[in-house]
């Protein structure tokens, strides 16, 4: 059972994200802590972390983000949900805050830019159909196993529902592209696992995908590596892997060593290659 706590949030809301790939981009976290529950989720080293079963949600989200725009000289072309949380939690009220300050944006002409591994409901499809042009869409999704989505990611929707939501996306007039984030090695990027999820990616007609590869932080290697090494046909330790920390050391983090990670993604672009191809 997952228990939403309500806030108020205080100061500036459009405000750029720390994260580098984000660069200067607003976002907004609807709330801090998700109730998917994925067990890789980085955010479950922040000092502001709910803990397990625990969301934070900011309510007046939307007030703010009308205030602020109301405020603002200069208005950002775009913001981004949201890069600590998913906007699209199964959460009753989450799905209603989520839904009301992307609809303030979308109503002052902002672009709005999501990722998610959550279900998408009809009407957040309704009101991305008003201004499509205005919405862009990446659907996370790694694998179609369910033994595999419910060890690592039991919260979030399944396989099919993500498949489902890019159907509904893509109809909308949406531009959505799929997100392979994170890929495990030997798991998760394996052609076994792959070849099928990208065979329904043709079939949906995306062209674009995202990939990135699995990095660990103290608050939550443990888990993942006992998870890792319960799974089916898994012949090898993942404490063995050739882990590199990552830039800067941030959070004491480990990543996979540069030319692995080189390699893997090469593969996975000629798979790509293949299945572009294939009529």
């Amino acid at each position: 059972m997952v228990t939403v706590e309500r806030r108020n949030r205080k100061g500036p809301i459009l405000t750029p994200s720390s994260l580098p790939c984000l660069g200067d981009l607003p976002t907004i976290n609807i709330t801090e802590g998700c109730c998917h529950g994925c067990t890789y989720c980085y955010t479950r080293g922040y000092t502001n972390y709910p803990g397990e079963s625990r969301v934070v949600l900011f309510e007046n989200t939307p007030e703010l983000v009308r205030a602020e725009l109301a405020r603002k000289r200069k208005r950002p072309r775009r913001v981004y949900f949201s890069p600590s949380s998913d906007a699209f939690q199964p959460l009753p009220e989450v799905e209603r805050v989520t839904y009301d300050t992307m609809a303030v944006l979308l109503g002052a002409g902002i672009e709005v830019a999501f990722l998610t591994k959550g279900v998408v409901g009809r009407q957040f499809i309704e009101l991305f159909a008003r201004t499509p042009s205005l919405v862009f869409a990446q659907i996370g999704i790694t694998t179609l196993n369910t033994g595999l989505w419910q060890t690592f990611e039991p919260g979030a929707a399944p396989p099919s529902g993500r498949l489902a939501a890019i159907d509904d996306l893509i109809g909308a007039g949406v531009t959505t592209k799929g997100r392979l984030d994170p890929l495990i090695p030997e798991i998760t990027d394996t052609d076994e696992n792959l070849e099928p999820l990208l065979a329904q990616l043709k079939r949906r007609n995306i062209g674009k995908i995202a990939a990135s590869y699995l990095f660990l932080r103290p608050a939550f290697t443990k888990r993942v590596l006992v998870q890792l090494s319960t799974c089916a046909k898994l012949t090898f330790s993942a404490n063995s892997w050739n882990w590199q920390a990552l830039a800067e050391g941030v959070g004491n983090g480990q990543m996979m060593g540069t030319e692995e990670r080189r390699q893997r993604f090469a593969h996975l672009r000629e798979l790509a290659r293949i299945f572009h191809r294939a009529t």
